[in-house]
Formats: structure tokens, sequence, C-alpha cells
């Protein structure tokens, strides 16, 4: 039988806490544990050798993760796939340029963003040749734009703004 607290007993709770230094506080996980703990959580078999090649940006690998995090996104992934897509993104110029420029400054507006070059809404396909990073406006002001219409936006931005 579950036992249920009441308000009063979990306020005396959390007031008996209050100060207590956790266990992990001050503590950094190895590059090697992140990795396990990566391995164990993505829903692709990849072994750990493969996320080991790009141990040296941890935090980009994770990234590029949950940027296909969401099943719109990734649907129709299959293991090789997402060995492409890693390979293909951990190396990318335009992302590396973009994921740098994000993480000196956390401007929101630059974040790198998953877009598909030509929409889904237009018959654009989950392939890996269709995908692109962009900076989070860019994607949102896109839209279903096509890319070689938004492109000549682009060129032209400053007829655009008022």
């Amino acid at each position: 039988m579950k036992r249920v607290f009441t308000k009063t007993h979990r306020e005396n709770i959390s007031k008996a806490c209050m100060g207590r230094k956790t266990w992990s506080q001050g503590k950094k996980m190895t590059k090697q544990c992140v990795l396990k703990n990566m391995k164990a959580h993505l829903k692709y078999d990849v072994s750990f050798n493969f996320l080991n090649t790009y141990s040296k940006d941890i935090e980009k690998l994770k990234y590029l993760n949950r940027a296909i995090s969401r099943k719109r996104d990734c649907e129709g992934f299959t293991t090789e796939i997402y060995m492409e897509y890693i390979r293909k993104f951990y190396y990318d110029k335009k992302f590396n340029d973009l994921y740098k420029k994000w993480v000196e400054t956390k401007d929101k507006w630059i974040k790198p963003s998953l877009d598909h070059i030509e929409a889904k809404a237009r018959g654009g396909t989950l392939l890996l040749d269709n995908l692109q990073f962009v900076s989070w406006l860019e994607n949102r002001a896109k839209v279903d734009i096509p890319q070689k219409e938004w492109d000549k936006i682009k060129k032209n931005i400053t007829y655009y703004l008022c």
C-alpha cells in the first residue's frame, strides 16, 4: 500500500533537507560514463565505439541527438540513417559555425534548428539530403517557402525590411 504524505509532512521533510549537499555536487561524470548513458538512452542500436569517435565534443553530439528527438523529425530513421546523420552534421561547416556562435552567445535567435530544405508539407522527404541546420529565427521565417525562393528573399532581405 502506497503511503500518502500530508502537506505538513512534506514541508517538514523539505525543511530538514534545506542546505544539505547532494552526493554529486561538484562532481563531473567522465566522458565514458556520459557516452554509456547516451548509448543506453538512444533508440538506435549504435556501438559504444561509434559514439566514442565523436567524444571530442560530447555537448555537440548531445545537441545533434536532441535535434532529432521529436518523432516528426526522425520518422523513418534507422540505425544506419542515424549514423549517417551524425557523420554528416558533426563535421558540417555550416552547422559548426552556427553551433559555435550559439554556444558563445546563447542568443536564442541563432540557436541551430533542423530544417527541411523542401518542406514536408510540400512533398519534401526525411532523407538526409533534405535536412540542414539554420538559425531558429531563419527556420521560423522560412516556414514552408521553397529553398530557391527563400535564397532569393535572403539575398534581397533589405528590400523586405521597412
